[in-house]
């Protein structure tokens, strides 16, 4: 996965993981964010001034939200790769050469925006790891999208489950080795 903030990743950068790795997964905002000189970030069209747009088609998955969308081609991007749009409160929509598919949205009380592309990208390629369809991947990422949004801030995790549920996981993988 290709995931950064604004300017971590150079082109070169994706052209290694291109040359290295079977499918790539990619953030836009990655791509397309960069700071100018008072250190401000700004975005800049994702075909003529990012310096990517040629490795499109090497990528697996394009994940944008509908704020970057404004910043590309949609019908020109789509035709090089698979493009998954996150639409918030509305759903997603995923967009390739075979035409373009609409995930409904769920029900989720919008609370805090922060993180929910990030936890839907994570689902979404959970998903697609554990051999669902993109169709039902996006599904799945869009479900946890929803989960991230209804909250303010980080998630509170009993610790004690946690570690609980850690230990009985290293102790099936250990029974399974031996």
């Amino acid at each position: 996965m290709a995931v950064g903030v604004g300017g971590e990743i150079l082109p070169e950068t994706l052209e290694k993981m291109v040359d290295n790795c079977g499918a790539i997964f990619v953030d836009i905002q990655a791509l397309i964010r960069v700071f100018d000189t008072n250190e401000r970030v700004k975005l800049v069209g994702l075909i003529k001034e990012s310096g990517f747009y040629h490795l499109l088609p090497f990528e697996k998955f394009l994940k944008v939200s509908s704020e970057e969308a404004l910043f590309m081609d949609m019908e020109k991007v789509g035709q090089r790769c698979c493009v998954v749009v996150t639409h918030g409160k509305d759903g997603c929509g995923i967009y390739r050469k075979d035409g373009k598919i609409k995930i409904e949205p769920f029900g989720a009380n919008q609370m805090d925006p922060t993180d929910g592309g990030d936890s839907f990208l994570g689902a979404f390629v959970g998903g697609l790891v554990h051999g669902l369809g993109v169709h039902d991947a996006a599904f799945v990422g869009h479900f946890f999208g929803s989960l991230s949004v209804a909250r303010i801030g980080l998630p509170k995790f009993d610790l004690r489950l946690l570690l609980l549920s850690c230990l009985s996981t290293l102790g099936t993988v250990l029974s399974l080795t031996f």
